[in-house]
């Protein structure tokens, strides 16, 4: 057995059975129709049209057009794309909701904050429906046991390398760093590796993987009080991400725009993405573009990359919940998901478009597989939006040369402090 079919065999049990716990799978021999979201009893009057939210990416928004045409066609309602930028839509709800100009579905990557602000309503959706995606999926879409939306895309970062320039990715962090003590050359903007490194989504690998930690977790969930970030692991990250700054490895001010250019163009070995830029990066590097799981730190360990969850939500102010929830159930089911798979390369929550040949046997796919074994999903808490900034700072100052212990400190005061202004006990 290959090592490829290796790592996508092990990625499908463990993503199954560890996150999920779920029973065994149905195959589907049909297409999924619109109407599962409840009986033709209990579906109300056709609305008028159906208007969703979508990320504004030109490509990403032809896909959903092709997938949201199929359902006028199963239904006769129309359905108006409104492309809103993904970060943008949790506030422009919260003043168009109100109004009446808000969507009946919007595109969030997980539950967040979204249902203490009351943007959200809960789905109702059949065991049949839910029993298509892993239990940690859904979860990623729940708060205090209601499920507010349906997962559509589930996705981690990994590292992504130009095979010309590297022929064999770096399994360790000392490989990573030999590349890119070979390969860098600032003056010609040349790097082995590049990545959005203050950026704390992508370099919380590193700090978690260090045995840093954001929220402590319980039986019962995060104690939002205990926070990890200024602890050891949080540090020796931290400590890790400097120094690749200070010997030149990682330029300052380096951000996503560049470390995508730069990579597209040739002048980069590897970097750290997800597998939203695959077809990007496919479309300039071609047979060029490889995929691997993140380098293991010095100790063995593996960088904890976030796992994220995509989903519809259903607007608290949509007049027609049952038709928009009849809408999410189409839009995430096997046959829509594998069309957005193949359009974007975003991995599906969807269990049968994960196993599905196609997915299965793309060698691209392989490294987010296996690092998704390695990865841990967002703390679903509404505490989390709290972490960001604060982060980012962090990461800029030491990017910078400040003492890393120091800017972690002022970043978790300045977490509590955001969580006591929203009325955190």
């Amino acid at each position: 057995m290959s090592y490829r079919r290796m790592c996508i065999g092990v990625f499908l049990l463990v993503f199954i059975l560890m996150l999920a716990g779920c029973g065994p799978q149905r195959s589907v021999d049909r297409v999924e129709s619109a109407g599962q979201s409840g009986t033709d009893e209990d579906m109300k009057p056709k609305p008028a049209e159906l208007t969703i939210w979508a990320d504004d990416n030109a490509e990403k928004l032809a896909a959903l057009k092709g997938i949201t045409a199929k359902y006028t066609e199963q239904t006769g309602i129309p359905v108006n794309i409104t492309p809103i930028a993904m970060n943008d839509q949790p506030q422009a709800l919260s003043l168009d909701g109100p109004a009446g100009k808000g969507p009946d579905l919007f595109y969030q990557p997980g539950i967040g904050s979204l249902s203490v602000q009351g943007l959200v309503q809960p789905l109702k959706v059949s065991e049949e429906d839910t029993a298509k995606f892993t239990k940690e999926t859904l979860e990623a879409l729940s708060y205090d046991g209601k499920l507010y939306g349906l997962p559509f895309v589930v996705e981690t970062y990994a590292l992504l390398y130009n095979k010309e320039l590297v022929p064999d990715a770096p399994k360790t962090i000392a490989e990573l760093e030999q590349l890119a003590g070979k390969m860098t050359n600032a003056g010609s903007d040349e790097y082995g590796f590049l990545y959005d490194a203050t950026n704390f989504y992508y370099s919380w690998a590193f700090t978690g993987g260090s045995g840093g930690y954001i929220f402590k977790e319980t039986d019962t969930g995060f104690d939002i009080n205990d926070i990890g970030l200024n602890q050891a692991g949080s540090v020796k990250g931290l400590s890790l991400i400097q120094s690749w700054f200070e010997k030149g490895y990682l330029p300052k001010g380096v951000n996503g725009d560049i470390v995508g250019g730069l990579f597209n163009e040739g002048k980069v070995g590897a970097v750290i993405n997800g597998p939203w830029a695959i077809t990007d990066h496919k479309a300039q590097l071609g047979d060029k573009l490889a995929v691997a799981a993140l380098p293991v730190m010095e100790d063995g360990t593996h960088p904890q990359s976030f796992i994220g969850v995509k989903g519809w939500m259903l607007s608290a102010y949509s007049k027609n919940p049952e038709w928009a929830t009849d809408l999410a159930v189409f839009l995430t089911n096997a046959e829509s998901s594998m069309a957005w798979f193949k359009a974007t390369g975003e991995m599906p929550a969807h269990l049968d478009a994960l196993n599905d040949p196609v997915l299965v046997n793309d060698p691209l796919v392989a490294g987010f597989s296996e690092q998704i074994q390695y990865g841990k999903p967002f703390p679903n808490v509404a505490e989390l939006t709290h972490v960001w900034d604060p982060m980012a700072n962090a990461l800029k100052f030491a990017s910078e040369g400040e003492d890393v212990q120091t800017v972690l400190d002022e970043a978790v005061v300045q977490i509590q402090d955001k969580i006591k202004m929203a009325g955190a006990q």
